[in-house]
Order: structure tokens, then C-alpha cells, then sequence
């Protein structure tokens, strides 16, 4: 168990760098913080799955979600301020990672945790696990990443709205080669190493633990 968890690990962080290779210092290299720390998540979850007949509550997730993002912004917030100084500059720097204030991967971190552990629980409850995982989490970094992307250009860089069709596209860009395969590696590598991945609920079980409230509310 212990190789597996050493193997998942490695492969989720390989996955992480794999997805930031274009930009290697610091993208890839947070990239890989986030993938680990998030494998670290998806981990408690599995557990929590064995000790709960296959299901996991909503608000496990979520805590899950956020805990493990957390630990993962912090690691890429010190990277991100670690690298400060390899970044580019002048008209260049558009080639590039642009400079990042350090709550943004804080925040980034916490938010991809969410919806990358949420993407993660989704295989429990499709009778294709695999399908399921990857939609969900490649749709749900697309979407996070864009929004995020666009909010950078406006606020940030201080693009002109105007040029709302040049924000949309290049968000849109960003997010699809570097959210996007971020989520499809560490999926797959989950697939491949996650003991816990192919629980599943008894048959004619809710798909999903009753959450904490409503526990309480029974």
C-alpha cells in the first residue's frame, strides 16, 4: 500500500510538471506541488470511502477539497515568490508566466481543490468511473482557470473591456493548454495508482454519504 501511495505520489506531481513543461519555471513546478498535495486529498477520500461502504458525503469533499488546496497554494505561493526573479520582463513577459501577488495561489490553490476532489468523487457514482473523473475535473479547470485568466486580464494587466472577444480568447487559450491538461494527467495517474478507485457503493445504495447536516436532521 505504502509503494502505491509513494507511486501516486510521483505520477501526480510528473503530471503536474508534464502539464507546465512550456513553462517549467515556476508553472510546471507548481503545477507539480498541486498535484501532489491534491493526491494527498484524493487519499483521505479513499479512505473514507473504504470505512463508508463506498460513498463519500458532500461535505467530506469539500473539506477535502479545500484542505488539500490549501496546502497546495501555500506551496505554490512559495514558488511562485521563490521564482520571482526568472520571470521575464518588458514585452517578453507576454511569452511567459506573468509576476503573481501571493494570495492569488492561495486562492487558486484552494479553489482547484474543490473542484479537482469534487471531479475525483464524481467516478463513484457513473458506470464509467473513468469518463465520469475526466469530464468533470477538465471541465471544471477549464472553466476555473478562464474565469480566473479573464479576471487577471481586466484587473491586472488592466486590458480595456472593450477588447472583451481578445479577453475571452485568450483566456480561453490559456486554460485549454495548461488547466485542461493538468486535470486529464492527474486523473489519469489516479486511475492507475488509486487503490481506493475502483470502490464503488452496494448495489441500490445512495451514491453519495449523507452529509453533516443532514445526518444531524435525521
Amino acid at each position: 500500500m505504502k509503494v502505491g501511495y509513494i507511486a501516486m505520489f510521483a505520477l501526480t506531481a510528473l503530471a503536474g510538471i508534464l502539464s507546465g513543461i512550456a513553462w517549467l519555471v515556476p508553472n510546471g513546478l507548481m503545477a507539480g506541488a498541486l498535484g501532489m498535495s491534491l493526491a494527498a486529498g484524493a487519499i483521505r477520500l479513499g479512505r473514507l470511502q473504504q470505512r463508508q461502504q463506498g460513498k463519500l458525503g458532500r461535505d467530506q469533499i469539500l473539506l477535502t477539497g479545500m484542505v488539500s488546496g490549501l496546502v497546495a497554494g501555500v506551496l505554490m505561493a512559495a514558488i511562485s515568490q521563490a521564482c520571482a526573479g526568472s520571470r521575464l520582463e518588458g514585452e517578453a513577459a507576454f511569452f511567459g508566466p506573468p509576476g503573481l501577488p501571493y494570495w492569488a495561489p492561495l486562492v487558486m490553490g484552494v479553489l482547484y481543490g474543490v473542484v479537482v476532489q469534487w471531479g475525483y468523487a464524481a467516478r463513484i457514482s457513473s458506470p464509467r468511473p473513468l469518463w465520469a473523473a475526466v469530464f468533470s475535473t477538465c471541465l471544471g479547470c477549464f472553466l476555473l482557470k478562464a474565469f480566473a485568466t479573464a479576471l487577471y486580464f481586466c484587473l491586472v494587466e488592466k486590458m480595456v473591456k472593450s477588447d472583451l472577444q481578445g479577453i475571452l480568447f485568450g483566456s480561453a487559450m490559456l486554460s485549454l493548454f495548461g488547466a485542461v491538461p493538468f486535470a486529464l494527467f492527474w486523473v489519469l495517474s489516479m486511475a492507475w495508482t488509486d487503490p481506493a478507485w475502483s470502490l464503488r457503493p452496494a448495489p441500490g445504495d445512495q451514491c453519495a454519504a449523507p452529509s453533516v447536516l443532514e445526518r444531524q436532521n435525521e
